[in-house]
């Protein structure tokens, strides 16, 4: 996922991963970006930092909280000390200046894609929540484990 205001720099994203064999959503609007990581799990976001209504840095602090596992990529055309310091304490899994080489970038979002399809893969599979009407004893009871209740 691509959260980027700057139409080119958005488009030549997109197009240097689609290129790569990536599947890319961009959000032009970063406020928009937590309802879209709300419907689907990307394996890497990556946001610049100044965008209206929403920094970067904003929305890092955002993912961290509610998807603490997902790798995101800070990127930023003013190079600045701040912005690094800022971004590695929001604990920003890289931190890229613009222009970014079709290199570097291919090979950041591969790493990270590839280490986060791992630590996912590693997890313990998900709870399953009982649906309504269910007793709590029936979690985890196969159909013919199960008691009848009236």
């Amino acid at each position: 996922m691509v959260v980027e205001d700057d139409p080119d720099v958005a488009f030549y994203t997109r197009t240097v991963l689609e290129k790569r064999g990536c599947i890319v959503t961009v959000i032009s609007d970063p406020t928009l970006a937590r309802a879209a990581l709300a419907t689907f799990e990307p394996d890497v976001v990556i946001t610049d930092i100044e965008m209206p209504g929403l920094t970067g840095l904003d929305l890092l602090d955002q993912i961290r909280a509610e998807r603490p596992g997902t790798p995101v990529v800070v990127m930023t055309a003013h190079l600045s000390l701040d912005y690094a310091v800022a971004a590695l304490r929001s604990q920003a899994d890289e931190f890229l200046t613009k222009p970014v080489s079709s290199v570097d970038l291919n090979s950041v979002v591969t790493r990270l894609a590839e280490e986060s399809r791992r630590a996912r893969a590693a997890l313990p599979p998900r709870e399953v929540v009982p649906a309504t009407g269910a007793h709590p004893d029936d979690v985890g009871q196969s159909p013919s484990t199960q008691t009848s209740r009236s």
